[in-house]
């Protein structure tokens, strides 16, 4: 019976182990199946022969294309003859055409050598087709050879030829079209016989009967300018002509050629029609363009009203004639009452009344003689601000934006026209006439008028154009008293509306008060509520509306000597008070009095703190942690007092924390006694020290190159104290560590230039190792001595650009006692308004929320919730959280990160760019009904 039983035993145990070796089989069978095909799309190769079929060709050619540009020269060479054999066996004309079209990127990848004899055989090619859609398909892989490739004169004169061939011998349009492409890539500066006959046989086909073919001849003339060659003014009856064509892309071209030919020839004299005299070019052009400005097409209006604002030393009366409507009725010119006295009287003939009707107006006209070009510019902006494109009308605000900066009339004359667009039913539409004044600010005045419509977009729900508005109020000039009464009035009423919006109403009081001294002074007394012979209670310096005037008042009384006078005991207490408090708003003679550049003192100190780190390596270990630690600690404080040199102080505080780290590592006992397994010490430190990797090399940039390389050879460093660990002090396989630490060893090595080499002992020393295995345990041997020996060198120095990736989150602002309170299991949304700064990858930033459970929730913020400004962008976004029934409310912390890690939502690989905020929050069940 037992050994029945021990037969058994065995058996099952035998099972077993079959069972597990056939598992493993299989996984490695798996792996080995994905390095085949990672390894081929390393260097493909176009994998179809003669005796393919049609619907393989076409997989294969849509995969081959994807990876060509990673394919080696053999392998490319290998791809063009298995072409040139299935192009002899193919029958379909569409597959043929993607073949010849791959065939072309090949050739113009630059990695075949001569190229000369296919440029023979696409001729002959060519010639011998009698396909259109073939021939087109060769001339498209002549254009696309010919723009990748520097091509010889031979080679060029056989695509000139085939191309002019082709041309003439077929009336297929698209023929046509590839064609004129081909050889409007085919001219150069330094031949001027073929320049000019390329450009006259592309501006004969600029009259053919078909639109497409038109607005390629159109388009080719003005790839020759792109390509360097000037095109003749004597073009310019024939583009005034093309701009009565029916087919939009011609108007098109046409529009964008009249505006290069403006530009290189703005001097050149026009003929006016009949004999009305000479029109300089750039004004000529101008009023055709204002003209097209009444297209029947959209597009063609657009373009009309963008180049209108990219057009240059145009004349003074035309500019003003854009924004000016001439009437005209029956045909009859309208002068004014003074006009026509005027002309009488210099005339010297007055009416005899002897014949009825003799000092009638004489000027009647017929409508075959008006002139349209001298009336083409006549309210062209009118036209454009009003139509009914949401397109055009931002293209004419952008326009009259570009022509006015510097132009203090037009700006003038366009003020009312800019202000009517804050009615504008788009959003957009009254952002871009926000902006626009902020542009032309220097140029204008507001009246109460205009105030009254521009204040009246402050009620606006978008948050966004509100505070682009505030940015309006802080660059422009009010004129009156009223004005700026009114001004402030409102500010203070969207301030009890939108309390969201204090940071920037503080900012635009500020503003107002430093441009408005003198209209500020007749306002102190009714802002402050100062009382001639009573003294008046003190207000509370908490309230928002008083402090909105504080900010206004002493921010005028830098600019207003006689405005101090005026102010109580208490105001002067609050302003000493609010320029510790607030001192990016309340102005003070030690603010003044500081340069705007980096302190000459705080650079050196820099500089010597830096000095004294080096000088501590001769110290023993304790003795430099000692000097390390002292040094972290003036650092930070520097960052705080100092904010234009806070970055810089910053990078160095973290670099020296690292070294830190690394002595306490490798000077430590676990280091230099094997254990089973880490202590929590060194384990502690280890991950402090990959932290401070991650930030060094994904939070700062505008390091120079030195200081570059030294953070990541402190991350090769780090990787290779993690390596050492993990063989010596634990029993876990280090091979993915080991693999990691080879990757960015060789990474490293291959950005460090070989006579630099010198410079880094460490990566010299393990670089002359050899090591023929990158087994972990030898690795690790090799690696541990040369840790210790060759410790993070120190930074030299610092520069002063170096920037630090940050974040402010506005909103929310925490420290509330009132829960958000939502249903549990349902989704809670949570305001958010941020600043994010000097953050290279915006595609690693997240929305971290961590909740009482430990729980880390990661979100990635929305593209259009990132508005870009002057210093970075905006985040103007809602974090979603969910969760179950809680008892009581917790707080919750939200705070912006970096992800650095490929699978996402490990705590390791986040990187926060601010402080947490605590933000208390109450899922409440849900009530079921009876």
């Amino acid at each position: 019976m037992a050994a029945k039983l021990k037969k058994r035993a065995l058996a099952e145990y035998g099972s077993k182990v079959i069972s597990e070796e056939r598992e493993t089989s299989k996984r490695l069978k798996l792996s080995v199946r994905h390095s085949l095909s990672s390894e081929a799309e390393v260097d493909p190769v176009l994998n179809i022969d003669s005796n393919s079929t049609e619907r393989r060709i076409v997989l294969e050619l849509m995969k081959y294309g994807r990876y060509l540009n990673l394919s080696s020269s053999d392998n490319l060479q290998t791809s063009i003859r298995r072409i040139e054999e299935t192009l002899k066996k193919i029958k379909d004309n569409s597959v043929k055409f993607m073949l010849i079209i791959i065939y072309a990127k090949i050739l113009a990848s630059g990695k075949v050598q001569d190229i000369s004899p296919k440029i023979d055989e696409i001729a002959e090619m060519i010639s011998n087709e009698t396909s259109n859609k073939l021939i087109s398909a060769w001339l498209q892989a002549s254009t696309i050879i010919l723009e990748k490739i520097n091509l010889d004169v031979s080679c060029r004169q056989k695509l000139i030829g085939f191309g002019h061939k082709s041309l003439l011998n077929t009336a297929n349009p698209v023929v046509h079209i590839n064609a004129l492409n081909l050889l409007s890539k085919l001219v150069r500066p330094d031949n001027m016989e073929v320049n000019s006959t390329i450009s006259k046989l592309v501006s004969n086909y600029s009259m053919s009967q078909d639109a497409r073919v038109r607005t390629a001849a159109f388009h080719s003339l003005r790839t020759i300018h792109q390509q360097g060659v000037a095109l003749d003014v004597s073009l310019y009856p024939v583009l005034c002509s093309a701009l009565k064509d029916d087919h939009e892309g011609v108007r098109c071209e046409v529009l964008k050629i009249m505006a290069i030919l403006a530009s290189i020839q703005p001097e050149y004299q026009v003929k006016i029609d009949d004999d009305a005299g000479y029109n300089r070019l750039v004004d000529d052009v101008f009023s055709r363009v204002c003209q097209v400005i009444n297209d029947v097409r959209e597009p063609v209006r657009c373009l009309a009203a963008q180049i209108i604002g990219n057009m240059s030393r145009v004349s003074q009366n035309f500019l003003e004639q854009t924004l000016d409507k001439q009437l005209m009725s029956n045909m009859r010119l309208k002068k004014s009452s003074h006009e026509r006295q005027a002309g009488l009287v210099s005339s010297g003939e007055w009416s005899t009344g002897k014949k009825w009707a003799d000092d009638a107006p004489k000027e009647e006209l017929s409508s075959a003689s008006v002139n349209l070009v001298s009336l083409g510019s006549c309210g062209a902006f009118v036209h454009g601000l009003e139509d009914e494109c949401f397109s055009v009308r931002v293209a004419a605000v952008d326009s009259l934006t570009k022509l006015s900066m510097e132009n203090h009339n037009l700006a003038v004359l366009a003020l009312d026209f800019l202000v009517d667009m804050f009615n504008d039913e788009i959003e957009q539409v009254r952002l871009k006439a926000i902006e626009s004044l902020t542009a032309i600010s220097k140029h204008i005045r507001l009246q109460v008028h205009q105030l009254d419509v521009i204040l009246g977009a402050l009620d606006d729900y978008s948050t966004l154009l509100r505070e682009k508005l505030h940015g309006m109020l802080q660059a422009c000039t009010i004129a009156t008293k009223d004005g700026l009464k009114s001004v402030i009035n409102k500010l203070m009423g969207n301030l009890k509306k939108y309390p969201q919006d204090k940071r920037s109403i503080l900012v635009t009081f500020k503003h107002l008060g430093g441009n408005h001294p003198d209209l500020t002074l007749p306002l102190v007394v009714s802002l402050l509520e100062i009382h001639p012979f009573f003294d008046t209670p003190e207000p509370d310096i908490e309230d928002p509306g008083y402090l909105c005037t504080l900010v206004l008042v002493l921010n005028a009384a830098q600019h207003c000597p006689t405005l101090p006078p005026h102010l109580d005991e208490h105001t002067k207490r609050h302003h000493l008070y609010l320029q510790d408090t607030f001192p990016h708003l309340i102005p003070s003679s030690s603010n003044l009095s500081k340069p705007e550049s980096v302190p000459n003192e705080a650079a050196e100190f820099l500089s010597s703190v830096l000095k004294r780190v080096e000088l501590s390596r001769r110290m023993s270990s304790a003795s430099q942690i000692s000097v390390l630690s002292a040094s972290c600690r003036e650092l930070e404080r520097i960052a705080s007092i100092q904010s234009c040199i806070s970055d810089p102080a910053s990078f160095a505080r973290l670099y020296i924390e690292g070294q830190i780290l690394y002595e306490k590592i490798v000077r430590g006992y676990s280091w230099s006694h094997q254990n089973s397994q880490p202590g929590p010490v060194l384990r502690e430190n280890i991950e402090k020290l990959k932290m401070i990797s991650k930030k060094l090399n994904s939070m700062f940039s505008n390091l120079n190159k030195e200081n570059q390389i030294l953070i990541r050879i402190l991350k090769l460093k780090t990787i290779g104290v993690n390596l050492v660990s993990v063989v010596s002090n634990s029993n876990k396989s280090a091979k993915g560590e080991t693999d990691e630490y080879l990757r960015e060893f060789d990474s490293l090595l291959a950005d460090i230039p070989t006579a630099d080499l010198t410079n880094y002992n460490f990566m010299k020393a393990f670089e002359n190792l050899n090591l023929s295995e990158s087994k972990p345990g030898l690795v690790a041997s090799k690696l541990k001595p040369l840790l210790l020996q060759y410790p993070p060198a120190c930074l030299r120095s610092v520069s002063l650009d170096t920037r630090q990736a940050k974040a402010v989150i506005h909103e929310p602002t925490g420290g509330s006692e009132t829960p958000l309170k939502c249903l549990a299991g349902l989704i809670l949304g949570i305001p958010m308004d941020c600043e994010i700064f000097n953050v290279p990858d915006l595609s690693t930033l997240r929305i971290c929320i961590l909740t009482g459970d430990q729980v880390t929730h990661l979100s990635v913020p929305k593209r259009g919730d990132l508005v870009p400004g002057s210093d970075g962008y905006r985040l103007l976004t809602t974090a979603s959280l969910s969760h179950q029934v809680w008892s009581e409310p917790l707080d919750v912390e939200i705070s912006l990160v970096l992800d650095l890690g490929t699978g996402g939502g490990r705590k390791d690989n986040l990187v926060h760019l601010c402080k947490p905020i605590r933000v208390s929050v109450l899922p409440k069940p849900v009530r079921r009904g009876i």
